[in-house]
């Protein structure tokens, strides 16, 4: 923090950037970090092959789940780690609205899906689940959903993948869309469902559910269910938190779990000014439920908490509401903030590393890490992938994680139906995520490969210390990581995606150990020095 300057200012200053993204009508362009390959080396590594006996998971193996931390900015494990928590949304347990009744809304996740995730080197999900399946009913917990939500947990983990626990929505609810779009005024378009609180939350004033800009969050309906649910009528406020304190119940001790965002993409439903006290109160309260819930519980240590800024979807002219130091009331102690990247994918208004240098200020003001929840890009055109690369060069810039959106999207999903001529339909050819679909039938056609490729490239996993450069190349399978760690002796994880590097060169460490799996190989090696690399050196270097 430069002298003078006070967090609360620093934060500020961030979030005049993100408002800049949200409000701004001409874009800029920064050019891409280059990627590794041809550094100079000293050290050719030995490398001792060893098989794979199932213990890749298991105690004090490479790719055991140890509980995860924040020191300062940065995400640890209890070996004094740098953890980069990589991967993929996963929406299979979300509730969402149906719209075309013989198309499902969600496609179910199966053991291949994990396999094919492990095979591409995830160490996380992000996780989504609803509070209308974990409340279906005002003060009734249903305890059948949590064993589903701790079931995929479990299968995550047992192929060495975290979890975020996203609490998500879309538009507020599943329960409000236009039921007769001929009653949508002129100027205005019908809306459809997407997903979040159960009905018996939503209160609308009997106001019109018809778009008023074409954005899902721009209905006079959902406004008022935010501002209701903000103002907590009828405690329904309370309801989500203390849903929240439910989840933490359940998982509380789970290593597994990397952490919880609170909730998905807010919405700024109220001049932000207006909504920035009340959005700070939320969020405490929310984190003192969970605090509460793992205290009573016994568990030895707290997961983070990733919080979100509200977003004036709906209306930009509201502003942002970003997080201060108010909303971690209690303290920014295993705390960290995310922030949805759609820069030059889905928003064309600043660059992708713009909006990822605001985001790093907010964090380091703030003192809490930051984890990318959501970026993505949905078609593999030539021009398209070429900014997905520099999208994951400025995340080894940053030294981040993040989560792709997403593994798989239904024909049925509401991102995907459209209203036609009063109707709406599952209109789309191909679903285009990490894994294709083609509609309206949701027919498996395989992985994407070359989202894969951008998503699964090569990673320190975990890196003792601190992660003090790191730079990757997709084509050619190059990876370059220093560390710088107080405690030598530790333990270097490294992902290496099948292809490309021909040679390892390290600096402070000792001899290499490789882990073959499905996919790739680990690629291990203990700390011997305050300062290391770890170097894959790939073709044409």
């Amino acid at each position: 923090m430069r002298r003078g300057a006070t967090p609360t200012t620093l934060v500020r200053t961030a979030a005049v950037v993100l408002v800049a993204v949200l409000s701004a009508s001409c874009s800029d362009s920064d050019g891409a970090d280059e990627a590794a390959g041809g550094a100079s080396t000293t050290n050719s590594a030995s490398v001792t092959t060893v098989p794979v006996d199932g213990d890749l998971v298991g105690a004090g193996g490479p790719l055991e789940l140890l509980p995860l931390q924040t020191a300062g900015t940065r995400i640890v494990d209890t070996a004094g780690r740098d953890v980069l928590l990589r991967g993929a949304n996963l929406n299979s347990l979300g509730e969402y609205w149906q719209g075309v009744p013989e198309v499902d809304a969600t496609v179910e996740v199966t053991a291949d899906d994990w396999d094919l995730m492990a095979a591409n080197g995830f160490s996380v999900v992000r996780l989504i689940v609803s509070w209308s399946r974990i409340e279906p009913e005002r003060g009734e917990f249903d305890d059948a959903y949590l064993d589903e939500v701790e079931a995929a947990v479990d299968e995550a983990a047992a192929r060495g993948i975290y979890t975020v626990v996203d609490m998500h929505q879309d538009a507020f609810t599943a329960s409000l869309w236009t039921e007769d779009p001929s009653t949508c005024p002129e100027g205005t378009v019908p809306a459809k469902g997407w997903d979040g609180a159960p009905g018996w939350a939503v209160t609308t004033d009997g106001l019109s559910t018809c778009l008023r800009n074409g954005d899902r969050n721009s209905s006079p309906a959902v406004e008022a269910a935010w501002n209701h649910f903000y103002d907590n009528t009828d405690g329904t406020r309370d309801h989500f938190v203390a849903a929240w304190a439910a989840v933490a119940e359940r998982f509380a001790g789970n290593a597994a779990v990397a952490g919880y965002d609170l909730l998905n993409e807010p919405e700024v439903s109220r001049p932000a000014a207006e909504l920035q006290p009340v959005y700070d109160e939320f969020m405490a309260q929310t984190i003192e439920s969970i605090r509460t819930a793992e205290r009573e519980a016994g568990a030895p240590f707290e997961h983070i908490v990733f919080v979100e800024p509200a977003i004036p979807a709906g209306d930009l002219s509201r502003g942002i509401v970003v997080p201060t130091e108010a909303t971690f009331a209690g303290g920014t102690t295993n705390a960290a903030v995310s922030v949805h990247n759609y820069m030059e994918s889905i928003n064309h208004i600043i660059s992708l590393e713009s909006l990822n240098e605001s985001t790093q200020a907010m964090a380091d003001a703030l003192g809490v890490a930051s984890w990318g929840g959501e970026y993505g890009f949905w078609d593999v055109e030539p021009d398209t992938l070429a900014v997905g690369r520099r999208y994951a060069a400025d995340e080894d810039a940053h030294r981040w994680g993040g989560a792709w959106w997403q593994w798989r999207q239904s024909c049925g999903d509401p991102h995907s139906v459209q209203w036609e001529n009063g109707a709406v339909v599952a209109d789309a050819e191909t679903e285009v995520h990490l894994n294709l679909l083609g509609c309206p039938g949701n027919e498996p056609l395989g992985p994407n490969e070359e989202f894969l490729s951008i998503v699964g490239r090569s990673f320190p996993r975990a890196a003792p210390g601190t992660i003090v450069e790191l730079r990757s190349d997709i084509d050619g399978g190059a990876l370059l990581v220093r560390g710088r760690t107080a405690t030598p002796g530790a333990t270097l994880v490294v992902w290496h995606r099948d292809g490309g590097a021909v040679q390892i060169d390290t600096e402070g460490l000792g001899e290499v150990t490789e882990h073959r799996v499905d996919g790739g190989r680990y690629l291990t090696a203990e700390v011997t020095a305050a300062d290391y690399r770890f170097e894959l050196v790939g073709r044409g270097a």
